[in-house]
């Protein structure tokens, strides 16, 4: 048998051989590609999940500073309230003095 015979036989079965050749090469390929974008998308999401935690921990810190900032302002109110109210004692005990 010479190459031109085995080549006309096997003609058929040639094209079919390197397509699924190229396809399983492509495809190995692919699932590469498609691991190492999951191993990257981990990797973020573990970074995002830290970061998320810090900023659950900076804002608590700032609920707390926030809560003694408003209960200043309370205590500053009440204080100038009070001091109002004793001024204004005063000066009716001013004026009855002066009567």
């Amino acid at each position: 048998m010479n190459f031109a015979e085995l080549l006309k036989k096997n003609i058929i079965l040639i094209p079919i051989v390197a397509s699924l050749v190229v396809g399983t090469f492509t495809s190995i390929r692919y699932v590469l590609n498609l691991t190492s974008t999951i191993d990257d998308s981990k990797l973020t999401i573990i970074k995002l999940e830290s970061e998320l935690e810090i900023a659950k921990k900076d804002i608590t810190d700032m609920n707390t500073r926030l809560t003694s900032a408003e209960s200043t302002w309370q205590m500053a109110e009440n204080l100038y309230r009070q001091l109002a109210d004793q001024v204004r004692e005063h000066s009716y005990d001013i004026k009855d003095l002066n009567r």
